[in-house]
């Protein structure tokens, strides 16, 4: 199995995370890699990850001179991935990597793609609010019947991890696979899920320019999916 996170300015977790997903890996008798897209840090995580290679052999960072966004960093360390499964997860301690095993037992009933919900969502109300907004969007335009498409905790068998676009910088992200998983023919589950806190550092999400940019771009993917089920254009 492969961890996959983007990081970027997450000197206050990212140490503590990649401890504890080894412990998972230990816990289950895994020989999983963990695979980091560290996008362009510039308060040290850096220096961190450089440290923790030395220790670790199964970590690997894909290094982004400048930020490129949420979205290319994970696309990064999907793409440098090898497992059979792949873990899509954030670098802050909002999920736990050991919940895998739910996902997995969801993946087991016929599913190629599992997603977590966030059962007891925790962050301020607005945001709890936006996204219960969000996933009833996403419900009407893409017909994709789920309760929490961003999520960040996905489990994904690895050759469809890997087969899928990431165009989003940022926020959608985690929708955008959902979506683009759908429309190419792949099934998808969904199972609860906790949700914790950040365990340090400040969130970089800005409420309102993340709200306009998220429409925009579920604008943009829904113009491409029409176009790719209309044969106009190849791929998705």
């Amino acid at each position: 199995m492969s961890i996959t996170a983007p990081a970027y300015n997450e000197r206050e977790n990212i140490e503590n995370m990649v401890t504890y997903w080894e412990s998972v890996f230990a816990r289950d008798g895994i020989q999983g890699e963990i695979v980091i897209g560290e996008d362009g840090s510039t308060d040290g995580t850096k220096d961190i990850l450089r440290e923790l290679q030395g220790k670790l052999d199964n970590l690997l960072v894909v290094d982004h001179a400048v930020n490129r966004g949420y979205g290319c960093a994970l696309s990064s360390a999907i793409a440098r991935s090898t497992g059979d499964y792949v873990l899509t997860i954030d670098s802050d301690g909002q999920f736990d990597a050991g919940e895998y095993t739910l996902l997995l037992a969801e993946m087991d009933k016929g599913y190629d793609v599992v997603t977590g919900y966030r059962r007891g969502k925790r962050d301020v109300l607005l945001r709890v609010v936006a996204d219960r907004v969000l996933n009833w969007i996403i419900r009407f335009l893409f017909r994709l019947p789920l309760r929490d498409t961003n999520c960040a905790l996905k489990l994904f068998k690895g050759d469809v991890a890997r087969r899928l676009t990431i165009e989003a910088r940022g926020y959608p992200t985690p929708t955008e696979l959902l979506v683009r998983a759908q429309t190419l023919g792949y099934a998808v589950g969904e199972t609860g899920i906790t949700h914790y806190e950040r365990a340090g550092g400040q969130s970089k999400l800005k409420a309102l320019r993340t709200s306009w940019h998220m429409l925009l771009f579920l604008a943009y993917l829904k113009y491409k999916q029409i176009l790719f089920r209309a044969h106009v254009i190849n791929d998705f």
